[in-house]
């Protein structure tokens, strides 16, 4: 009953993060998809994914998570939207910016690339003393590894790698071509080959000093990365077709998420990526089973949340706030969720994940600003605007 309870209050307050202040779009709008409201909705995302990160890690540790295992399958959608506004951000400021790419390195991977550090530290650093107090210690080889961002030290920092290599990619093909689809295409096709990566590579044995790709996370959700930018270039012929048949797309696409969502379900419970430790005989089948329906569940998602916004428009102060802080907060939050554990054996759920959440908002904040102090950026936490 409890569980069930907190399941309530967590969706209650994803929906007043989400839609507070939240209005009708101007029917004249014909833009409705932009930095600004994609960065909004990434910061709702975000206050998910603490959720979701933690009801993992409960169940990675023998709990019964009861009715909040209901954030345990979404996750895939969240990030499914990180990738695909990120894919958009990059084409459609190239498109209209002719100097989009200079100061490219600075402006983007700086910004993914000092925060990745200063957790990777943290997490190391967490990692040794943990080593010291059971009288274990790490080989050379692992050190030095994991200190240059080599070895995963944490496993859920692999979105700040992935996304750190779409955008080096994109720097160096950008610089080069022409036309838009040319470089979209070029794109796809590195995606796939980091795909393709991700579907031989096995699962890793440990969470610390873990390999790159290893996992299906790695893969299942980054192909939303240039259908985005694919929507970018091709933006006002789309919108033009949403807000046509807003009524049919919105009904089709809400139907298709719903029973996407149960067909997933049934594959997540038989393991579907998991099915080489089980002895099938056809382990890579299975993985493709998952890909194919896990890539549909996430195209049709995207599709009701853009004709959803093309006639809501959200927006405010809270929101901006979690934006600014998304991608902190996703490499933070496994911190608080191992070290905050004892609060759930003590006093249970409520007070463990409310102390989860804001703990991870404190520490993505910090390290948010510790970042712009590197990069001598003048941006705060509170000033609303999208960096």
């Amino acid at each position: 009953m409890a569980l069930t309870v907190a399941l309530y209050i967590c969706i209650a307050i994803l929906g007043a993060v989400l839609f507070a202040g939240s209005s009708g779009r101007n029917a004249n709008e014909t833009a409705f998809f932009d930095r600004v409201s994609s960065k909004e909705i990434q910061g709702a995302l975000a206050v998910f994914i603490i959720f979701h990160q933690t009801v993992i890690g409960l169940e990675a540790n023998g709990e019964d998570t009861g009715d909040m295992r209901f954030f345990f399958y979404y996750g895939i959608l969240a990030v499914a939207f990180f990738f695909f506004s990120s894919g958009f951000g990059l084409i459609k400021r190239w498109m209209t910016d002719g100097n989009y790419i200079k100061g490219f390195m600075r402006r983007r991977i700086f910004t993914v690339l000092v925060p990745f550090f200063i957790c990777n530290y943290i997490y190391l650093t967490d990692a040794l003393l943990n080593n010291i107090a059971s009288r274990r210690s790490f080989g050379f080889t692992e050190l030095i590894c994991s200190f240059f961002g080599i070895f995963m030290v944490n496993n859920e920092m692999w979105f700040a790698v992935e996304i750190m290599i779409l955008y080096v990619v994109f720097r160096l093909v950008f610089a080069k071509v022409k036309k838009p689809l040319t470089g979209i295409l070029i794109m796809t096709a590195v995606v796939l080959i980091m795909m393709t990566i991700g579907l031989f590579s096995r699962h890793s044995a440990t969470g610390v000093m873990s390999y790159w790709f290893q996992g299906e996370w790695w893969y299942n959700t980054i192909l939303m990365f240039p259908i985005g930018m694919l929507y970018a270039y091709r933006e006002e012929r789309i919108n033009r077709i949403i807000k046509r048949a807003f009524v049919p797309l919105l009904t089709a696409s809400a139907i298709l998420t719903i029973l996407m969502d149960h067909v997933h379900r049934n594959l997540i419970s038989e393991f579907i990526y998991w099915t080489e430790y089980h002895g099938s005989p056809n382990p890579i089948l299975d993985k493709l089973v998952g890909l194919g329906q896990e890539t549909l569940y996430e195209l049709v998602f995207l599709i009701f949340v853009v004709t959803l916004m093309s006639r809501v428009k959200i927006g405010n102060p809270v929101i901006r706030f979690f934006g600014k802080i998304s991608l902190e907060i996703i490499m933070l939050n496994y911190l608080l969720i191992d070290k905050l554990y004892f609060l759930y054996l003590q006093y249970g759920f409520g007070i463990y994940l409310a102390s989860v959440a804001l703990g991870t908002l404190v520490a993505a904040s910090l390290v948010y600003i510790v970042k712009n102090i590197v990069l001598e950026r003048r941006s705060g936490l509170f000033d609303g605007k999208v960096t």
